[in-house]
């Protein structure tokens, strides 16, 4: 069995940010995640020879936490300013949004060059033994830690954790399990030639079925291929979480017809079973001291990226508050 002081389940930038921190202040620390990639909704594809973000757009950065964090990634030519807004009602700072050189994952690829990471990796089985935890994997590996840090979307967590028989939360069970998720859709597009979006090619629509497209080239991730990110709005991904691409993806383009301003030569959709937390918890993780057990991501950060970085840097700072 492999231990170390920390295991994290989950490599989106929650967990390799809490990674990141807990190793700095030396501690061992492994990241396991049951996808091939790392970054979750920090995701980018390549399609037809484009290259589009296809979950989070951006971030922002309201911290001097992740300032930091952000400084340094500047400084390695990870990310870029993407665009920011005039200062007014909608943002009075007028916040950067920033993305990776090559994409949205580029920044969860930076923290995990660092790590002790395995991807394709799902967990199973939790165990609290008398010396900390056993996680065993889909692949039948074991892997120990005395502190379990767990920052996949809640519901998630939750089931894990219901493997370990354990009463992880007493009378705040009901409360974590009461967190609710939007589903989100996405529909890829690759066009023949530059779409109508002026730039820096973000437009954000308040209009059903809608909400939000994006031009990935003048966005600066596919240089050689116009390539249009679409999301949908929490209604329509619900009403259409079963459609076949033909339909929901037809329906999506339709609405967007009026801002590509060029033909679809091929298109797909992307499901997220868990985007936006609804009603996220009062607080930026959970932790059971007792168990030495962790629980942080988005559903405690809340919608945007630096909500689950911080949580991830937070829950970090609680771990090393109660271990050894």
């Amino acid at each position: 069995m492999q231990t170390t002081d920390v295991l994290i389940i989950g490599a989106g930038i929650s967990g390799l940010l809490c990674g990141s921190e807990l190793q700095r202040a030396g501690k061992t620390v492994r990241v396991l995640d049951k996808g091939r990639g790392l970054g979750g909704r920090m995701a980018t594809r390549r399609m037809a020879g484009g290259r589009l973000d296809h979950g989070a757009q951006f971030f922002t950065v309201r911290d001097g936490r992740l300032k930091a964090y952000a400084d340094e990634w500047l400084a390695a030519g990870v990310i870029k300013e993407w665009y920011r807004h005039t200062p007014g009602d909608r943002d009075p700072a007028g916040h950067a949004r920033y993305c990776g050189i090559n994409g949205m994952t580029d920044a969860p690829k930076y923290l995990a060059q660092s790590l002790d990471v395995r991807t394709s990796e799902p967990v199973v089985e939790l165990v609290r033994g008398l010396d900390g935890w056993i996680v065993l994997s889909q692949h039948g590996n074991r892997y120990g830690a005395k502190h379990l840090v767990i920052t996949v979307p809640l519901p998630q967590a939750l089931g894990l954790l219901h493997t370990s028989g354990l009463d992880y939360a007493g009378d705040q069970t009901e409360a974590l399990r009461a967190v609710r998720y939007e589903r989100g859709l996405a529909t890829l597009a690759i066009l023949d030639g530059p779409s109508g979006l002026a730039a820096p090619g973000a437009l954000k629509l308040s209009e059903a079925p809608l909400t939000w497209i994006a031009d990935n080239q003048k966005k600066g991730i596919s240089p050689d291929v116009s390539a249009i990110t679409i999301h949908a709005d929490a209604d329509f991904a619900e009403a259409h979480w079963d459609s076949p691409d033909g339909v929901r993806g037809a329906q999506m383009l339709e609405a967007a017809a009026p801002y590509l301003g060029a033909k679809v030569l091929e298109f797909s959709c992307h499901r997220w079973g868990f985007t936006l937390p609804i009603n996220p918890w009062s607080e930026p993780y959970f932790q059971n001291a007792g168990l030495q057990l962790t629980l942080a991501g988005d559903a405690f950060g809340g919608a945007r990226v630096e909500g689950a970085a911080l949580s991830g840097i937070e829950a970090a700072a609680a771990v090393l508050d109660v271990t050894v």
